[in-house]
């Protein structure tokens, strides 16, 4: 079975400013460093935050579930603000999913304000795992609003 599930935000700040924080590893950094309680570690295996680059995410302790995973950026376009990565060890791979990925993008609404969404993308032969695939989606949602918050007071104060 495959799915995918999307959300979005518009967020009054100009879309390279947006970029800035999601299409670099600062967006990594920043969930550790404003949201402890979704991530512990973010670990560089390889790479500079561009295509190709592999990170080891570190749930914390007491976690249900998953310790860790490891994801690795497929695309990552400055020109178009769209990052694209998968899961390649641990995490959903090993709860039984034959593919996770997640897209953020950045589009332009007008010169000061723009739209940032995620993409989950997934695949499961288990149908059972299908319907816990909506509450991975929760830690996405908050992100996008703490970074909506970090960027506006970032860009307004």
């Amino acid at each position: 079975m495959k799915g995918t599930i999307s959300d979005e935000i518009e967020v009054n700040v100009p879309a390279n400013v947006a970029w800035e924080l999601y299409g670099t590893l600062h967006l990594s950094r920043f969930i550790v460093q404003e949201l402890p309680t979704l991530l512990n570690k973010v670990d560089v295996i390889e790479g500079d935050g561009s295509t190709g680059t592999v990170l080891k995410i570190t749930f914390p302790e007491g976690t249900p579930g998953i310790p860790y995973f490891k994801e690795r950026f497929n695309i990552v376009d400055n020109e178009k603000r769209y990052k694209q990565s998968q899961v390649i060890e641990g995490g959903y791979v090993d709860l039984g999913y034959t593919f996770y990925g997640i897209r953020f993008e950045v589009n332009e609404k007008d010169e000061n304000s723009c739209i940032t969404k995620f993409t989950v993308s997934y695949e499961v032969e288990d149908v059972k795992l299908a319907s816990h695939a909506f509450t991975m989606v929760e830690p996405l949602q908050t992100v996008i609003r703490s970074a909506k918050t970090y960027l506006t007071n970032k860009t307004h104060n």
